[in-house]
């Protein structure tokens, strides 16, 4: 890993911890410590970021958005949680145990893939739109895979991912709009970066509109 990488992780770590502990979010600092410790050592797909950097950076976006989320430490939690079910066949009993109902319920509509089995896109999508949690947590998700996805993915999934913001996640965002309207702002806001990181990655990729 080269040092600059995980410097720069190290260094966001601590200050997202010195967040938590600010804001009295102690059930996100838990899940935080608890996501962490399941992803220690592994990287991400280019070899060199700590895998665990693509929870942090969601909390990081979202935790900006906290004044425009209905439940904000919850939400924060799920960002931290969101690939426990699926990477590491973490069972809900588990995790309610320790994040209550609330924020597991939130983790279940993120997991695409559980027991081997997977999720219709349409029955997924419809689950995460209805939930406050799970919805902002996918788009905040997904604009940090297509940030970074360049140099990581071949070209015809970078299309993939350029064409599935259009296809279900553009309307996962009016749907969970429309249902949760108190999050209004915190929908505009990722509706304005997923365009904008769309409108640029086309013209990298030579995407097609979809």
């Amino acid at each position: 890993m080269k040092p600059g990488i995980k410097a720069r992780h190290d260094k966001q770590r601590s200050k997202m911890g010195q967040f938590l502990h600010e804001y009295g979010y102690t059930l996100a600092a838990d899940a935080l410590a608890y996501a962490q410790e399941l992803d220690l050592g592994e990287t991400r797909k280019d070899g060199e970021t700590p895998s665990f950097h693509h929870q942090l950076s969601i909390a990081r976006l979202l935790f900006t958005l906290r004044p425009h989320l209905r439940h904000p430490e919850e939400t924060l939690a799920a960002a931290f949680l969101h690939d426990v079910m699926e990477d590491h066949s973490i069972g809900g009993l588990e995790l309610a145990d320790r994040f209550g109902r609330q924020v597991t319920g939130a983790v279940w509509r993120l997991t695409k893939r559980w027991d081997g089995m997977a999720k219709p896109y349409d029955r997924y999508f419809g689950e995460m739109s209805g939930c406050p949690i799970a919805s902002v947590v996918k788009l905040a998700d997904r604009a940090h895979n297509i940030q970074t996805m360049i140099g990581v993915f071949d070209r015809p999934k970078q299309r993939m991912y350029l064409t599935e913001v259009t296809t279900w996640f553009f309307p996962l965002l009016r749907s969970a709009r429309r249902q949760h309207p108190d999050q209004y702002d915190a929908y505009e806001n990722l509706k304005i970066l997923l365009r904008c990181q769309v409108t640029l990655l086309r013209l990298l990729v030579g995407a097609s509109h979809g």
